[in-house]
């Protein structure tokens, strides 16, 4: 099996969350071509619920390990030209997930040759971007039913040479929430100013004043508030009657997560009430955290001595990733590896090199086994 032709493929013919049906029909295809298949040490699970598979190999004893690939791509229109461009209009691979899925099965692929004496689990997850894929697949309790020891998955990471390898102990990647804040008010021409309840003020007061309650918790806690998208009026004479900000925001534990969620309504709320307008606050997106497992970033720092690879210290990271939810139910480790692009990440330009593809299934493998 070429991982790097199933890479191409998969490449071209990128979906988003939940919607990964091409993506699960060449990944079946590849895997009823693994030799030895319909041996009964291999079981296959599919999900109800979304577009996921789970390979399961039970040949030893004991608790299984499970390897996780993310599946889905995003809405973006990819510029960067190569012969395996995305043959899908405004959507591409820009997170490198049709790299995650190659060494996945590339390594199923070296575990069926070499047919070892133990048992794993290898799973192709859907919908990681926003959507909740993890918990998606969680929910069904098909992965619970095995008894599990531990949870490892791979990142490309840009600005990393091909192969190198990048990780830390303890908090990995961060907790992510999305949110909406809508404000309602009353247009009015603004001429009569006293007529109207101006939605656009409610917004900038939230602005200014959840900005300085955040810039006070920075002193203790590392944290990030950010609007990307703020929308109101549509005549600039008129009195603004909604304002619509869409943002983000990230830290580290939950309780701060949580209390950040409880000042974004109590700003909204004490911002609107000042002005006799009203708010409503929409949480959407979050993940819990990526937390790597101290004796597993051992094993992990272990096999790139073995395999002569370069491994260097991470930094924590305010990006989100929903396999926290795995670490947070079983001892886990997500690790970068170097792509080899100097494009960053959700780039349109952002393309991992093809070399970077055997390293990870060579290091994915030896964790497999030791």
């Amino acid at each position: 099996m070429d991982a790097i032709v199933l890479r191409h493929a998969l490449h071209q013919i990128p979906e988003l969350a939940f919607k990964e049906h091409k993506t699960k029909a060449l990944l079946l295809k590849y895997l009823h071509n693994v030799p030895g298949i319909a041996d009964k040490r291999w079981a296959f699970h599919e999900f109800k619920h979304s577009n996921g598979i789970l390979v399961a190999y039970n040949a030893g004893y004991g608790a299984y390990k499970l390897f996780r690939a993310d599946m889905d791509a995003l809405p973006i229109q990819e510029t960067v030209i190569s012969n395996y461009s995305s043959q899908h209009k405004g959507f591409m691979h820009a997170c490198g997930h049709d790299v995650h899925m190659s060494i996945l099965m590339g390594l199923i692929y070296r575990i069926a040759e070499g047919t070892p004496a133990t048992n794993l689990l290898f799973l192709f997850q859907p919908a990681e971007e926003g959507k909740g894929g993890a918990q998606s697949v969680l929910g069904e309790g098909i992965i619970q039913s095995y008894d599990i020891s531990s949870a490892i998955a791979l990142h490309v990471a840009s600005d990393l040479a091909a192969g190198t390898i990048s990780s830390k102990a303890g908090i990995f990647f961060g907790i992510p929430q999305e949110f909406d804040v809508r404000f309602y008010g009353k247009s009015a021409h603004v001429a009569y100013p006293e007529k109207g309840i101006n939605a656009l003020q409610a917004g900038l007061d939230f602005m200014n004043q959840i900005t300085n309650a955040i810039h006070e918790l920075n002193k203790t806690e590392r944290v990030i508030y950010h609007v990307g998208k703020m929308n109101a009026g549509d005549i600039r004479n008129i009195i603004p009657a909604k304002c619509i900000l869409e943002g983000t925001h990230r830290s580290l534990k939950k309780e701060v997560c949580n209390s950040i969620n409880q000042m974004t309504y109590d700003y909204a709320d004490s911002c609107a009430k000042a002005l006799g307008a009203t708010a409503k606050v929409e949480l959407h997106c979050s993940y819990d955290p990526v937390v790597n497992d101290a004796a597993l970033v051992q094993q992990l720092m272990a096999a790139c001595a073995a395999l002569n690879m370069e491994y260097q210290e991470a930094e924590t990271a305010m990006t989100g990733e929903d396999f926290g939810f795995f670490t947070s139910l079983y001892p886990g480790i997500l690790f970068w590896l170097g792509s080899g692009c100097n494009q960053p990440l959700h780039s349109d330009k952002f393309l991992p090199a093809d070399e970077c593809i055997e390293s990870g299934i060579a290091l994915m493998h030896h964790l497999a086994l030791h």
